[in-house]
């Protein structure tokens, strides 16, 4: 397979200020093993029939096109899971069968991003040009530490230094790379996070999304420390390596344009972007959700065989969600929030009424009074004290 050159930074930059009107997200549901903070719907890889998967959520689309109908810019991000797992001929099959579709019910649009989640391990030179000749032209690789002894608590499969080396494999083919950093490990410190931050901005992505490490319900990581077996990092502790990450990617040219992503200019991700601007998505695959863009969402079923079952006999293997108007009034207060440019009260006072936006800043004025948030023109957003009690902050505005 002929590898192409990757593609122009300046064009990539152009093309990536329009925004989606419609995204498409698949869910592959299957990993080699399971990450002791994973709260995802996931299998093991061994249970994973490819071409019968492939199939089953090129069948969903094709019943649920009309949905997309209309749109004209469209995002395609591959998640999971682990779809760096997946062969490259039912991989390829699948790209071309979404875009195929799309093409058929949409006329000619444009592919503004399409993304995959990679696992470092897991990359080598023939699939990274596999998954640019398909078209692929954004990579997001979860690399989360890079200090080996964290990476071994976590249940990571790859080491610090399999992570550059993937990410060196990638740099020639791809002007579009993403990395997780995950922060408020047990047991770490402040050194050691300085560390893998320094190795990060050495890499020079386009992109970080940086999280706390949080302890969900029925994962591993949480039953360890249910039994005293770690110790869960300080919350003041992992403020303070929040405004530690967000100060030195700030120092290296990275925006934060949401509560925790960064970006180099021009190269924030479409279609993440587009679930917090209320943009309509269809999710395709066992445990994805889907949202109309006004008031519908869906959820399927989160199981591979009770998916595959329900979409090979037309059976319904999803559920269905209407909001109400107070769900999307609290909606759009949390996801605009969690942006850069924060609320734009015009256009809530547009789909809510002028009272509803009284009532907000009502609700807002202790926080504008004590810093957390401000008013720039007709944009409600937190400040950077704000950012780091955001949920509380936007719980009082519910």
């Amino acid at each position: 397979m002929e590898k192409k050159s990757a593609p122009d930074s300046t064009k990539k930059i152009s093309k990536k200020l329009h925004h989606t009107d419609c995204g498409v997200y698949i869910h592959i549901p299957f990993c080699r093993r399971r990450c002791i903070y994973c709260d995802f719907y996931t299998e093991g890889v061994v249970r994973a029939d490819w071409p019968r998967l492939v199939s089953g959520l090129l069948a969903e689309f094709a019943s649920r096109r009309g949905e997309i109908r209309g749109a004209q810019r469209f995002s395609l991000y591959i998640g999971g899971g682990t779809p760096s797992l997946v062969p490259v001929a039912e991989l390829q099959r699948l790209v071309d069968g979404v875009r195929s579709m799309v093409r058929e019910e949409c006329g000619d649009v444009d592919f503004v991003e399409t993304t995959i989640e990679v696992n470092p391990d897991d990359v080598t030179a023939e699939k990274a040009d596999a998954w640019q000749q398909m078209g692929i032209d954004r990579v997001s690789m979860g690399v989360q530490t890079m200090d080996n002894a964290e990476l071994r608590m976590l249940g990571r499969r790859h080491t610090a230094e399999q992570a550059e080396e993937a990410f060196a494999l990638l740099r020639p083919r791809f002007a579009d790379i993403s990395l997780d950093l995950i922060f408020g490990l047990p047991g770490t410190s402040m050194q050691q996070l300085d560390a893998t931050v320094s190795r990060f901005i050495a890499l020079h992505p386009e992109h970080i999304s940086a999280y706390s490490l949080m302890y969900e319900e029925r994962t591993a990581l949480t039953h360890l420390r249910d039994a005293g077996r770690v110790e869960e990092y300080p919350e003041e502790g992992s403020v303070d390596m929040f405004r530690r990450v967000s100060q030195r990617l700030a120092e290296a040219g990275y925006d934060r344009y949401e509560i925790s992503n960064y970006a180099l200019p021009g190269y924030e991700s479409v279609h993440n972007s587009s679930y917090w601007q209320g943009v309509r998505y269809v999710g395709l695959g066992p445990s994805a959700h889907s949202y109309d863009g006004a008031s519908l969402r869906r959820g399927n079923v989160a199981s591979v065989g009770e998916y595959l079952r329900g979409v090979e006999s037309d059976g319904v293997y999803w559920e269905e969600e209407h909001l109400s108007a107070t769900d999307r009034r609290e909606e759009r207060i949390m996801t605009a929030l969690r942006r850069r440019e924060g609320m734009d009260l015009q256009r809530f006072a547009a789909d809510f009424g002028e009272g509803e936006k009284e009532k907000l800043l009502r609700a807002a004025a202790a926080h504008l009074r004590h810093g957390s948030l401000e008013l720039n023109g007709d944009s409600l957003r937190l400040t950077d004290d704000g950012v780091m009690i955001s949920d509380d902050v936007i719980s009082d505005l519910f």
